[in-house]
């Protein structure tokens, strides 16, 4: 009888580990970067180009999506969303967050987007930071995309030269230029005031773009400055989902 007894606890046991095993994965078990991205197929990457808004977190759907910062100047790279409910939202990586934005756009299944963190909290230009889609059709073969984004304060409008050709002209602060094909090669972009062209304010020197890619080249900082708010730039790489579901 006592063996008995042994042997339906043990089997009770298992079932019970069983039943928890099958359905933590059918709750996905996890939140955040661990997240599978079956099903949606949707990235983002954040750029915060803030200098005074300290490290920050994203919540999605009101609950913190992982427990990564994203501080000024850097670019998080894309990481796949677990959900697609909004809002997203950017809270300070305090022990009593506060709500810095928030965006109630739902975002597209099988779509990329960066999310661009700009102005100054100490003024409340931070409020216009904005998602855009990095979607985009195929270049022609043996090109590949570029676009241009003005995210530095207070800057007046600027141009985008591609070996010293005018690329992308007039973009100003907080907007986000179409792409434009350019043959895939080696390129020395340089930024301009579109008031004072032949004075160069960043060189971004030995980009390379290739065949069937996009890209995005932005701006920071604040034009005229040589302290921490140094006017600069970088480029992202944008994953084309026509061509790949990367």
């Amino acid at each position: 009888m006592t063996e008995k007894k042994k042997s339906k606890v043990l089997v009770s046991f298992f079932a019970v580990i069983v039943f928890a095993m099958l359905a933590c994965g059918i709750s996905s078990c996890g939140k955040g970067a661990n997240a599978s991205s079956v099903g949606i197929n949707t990235g983002i990457q954040i750029v915060n180009l803030s200098s005074d808004i300290q490290a920050v977190y994203l919540y999605q759907h009101f609950i913190r999506y992982n427990t990564t910062t994203y501080t000024y100047p850097n670019s998080s790279g894309y990481f796949y969303l677990s959900t697609l409910q909004p809002p997203l939202q950017i809270k300070t990586a305090t022990l009593a967050p506060l709500t810095l934005l928030q965006f109630d756009t739902t975002l597209k299944a099988n779509s990329k987007y960066t999310l661009f963190i700009t102005g100054l909290r100490k003024d409340s230009t931070i409020a216009n930071s904005f998602i855009v889609s990095d979607n985009t059709s195929l270049p022609a073969i043996g090109k590949g995309k570029v676009r241009f984004v003005n995210a530095s304060v207070s800057s007046p409008a600027l141009d985008l030269r591609a070996n010293d050709t005018l690329a992308i002209k007039g973009v100003t602060f907080n907007k986000v230029s179409n792409y434009v094909e350019l043959p895939a090669g080696s390129y020395n972009f340089t930024i301009t005031k579109t008031a004072t062209p032949k004075q160069i304010e960043k060189t971004l020197p030995n980009v390379t773009i290739q065949d069937g890619r996009a890209y995005t080249i932005y701006t920071l900082g604040v034009v005229g400055r040589a302290d921490s708010l140094a006017f600069g730039a970088g480029v992202l790489t944008n994953n084309l989902l026509s061509k790949t579901l990367q």
